[in-house]
């Protein structure tokens, strides 16, 4: 379905920091750059809202969603359910590859928001669900978002997650499963109270 594919776009486009929290989005515009019909970007647009991605304004239009309180929490504790399983139950050809992934948030000059980003998404991906692969692109577009509204007054975000990512990969790497699961979520409920603290 065309509407879905559209959808994905906006979520990867969000997930890339191209919107940030508040942007209004136009109608014409969005609807040039995704090659489809304005009422195909309309049920886009409905089902992006119904993920809490945007929100739509009566009579102002639809807008990037500005993260509150209430945003960060449910995006947490999403995050907590289903990260920890992850850790615990997930299969990987190579767990290796997850520590070379986070390893390289100190290794190399790549970004850390996406190297952040990859590691959450491959770790759902080893449960082998495409349902919460699909579930962890919505909340990962969702974490972007927060990222960007908290990052100016929470510079270090991203910095102070790099170790407990690269611990969590060493542990799932070494079998330790039970550790990896407490320690996922502990760092999750760890950041959630950070970004709390600077809304």
């Amino acid at each position: 379905m065309l509407a879905d594919s559209v959808a994905s776009a906006l979520r990867a486009a969000i997930s890339e920091g191209e919107y940030m929290p508040g942007h209004q989005l136009s109608e014409v515009r969005a609807a040039e750059r995704f090659e489809c019909s304005r009422n195909t970007l309309r049920e886009s647009f409905a089902m992006l809202a119904s993920e809490r991605i945007v929100e739509r304004i009566p009579h102002r239009g639809v807008f990037i969603a500005t993260p509150d309180g209430d945003f960060v929490r449910d995006l947490y504790l999403a995050r907590a359910a289903i990260e920890p399983a992850a850790a615990r139950y997930a299969t990987f050809e190579d767990p290796g590859e997850l520590v070379r992934l986070t390893e390289s948030a100190v290794l190399t000059d790549a970004p850390r928001p996406l190297i952040n980003q990859r590691f959450h998404k491959q770790l759902v991906a080893g449960l082998g669900s495409p349902t919460l692969d699909r579930s962890m692109s919505h909340l990962l577009a969702r974490m972007r978002l927060t990222f960007l509204l908290t990052l100016e007054r929470y510079p270090q975000i991203h910095d102070n997650h790099v170790q407990a990512n690269i611990d969590l990969a060493h542990l799932i790497a070494q079998g330790e499963r039970e550790a990896a699961a407490d320690a996922c979520r502990a760092d999750l409920m760890r950041a959630m109270e950070s970004i709390l603290r600077v809304l």
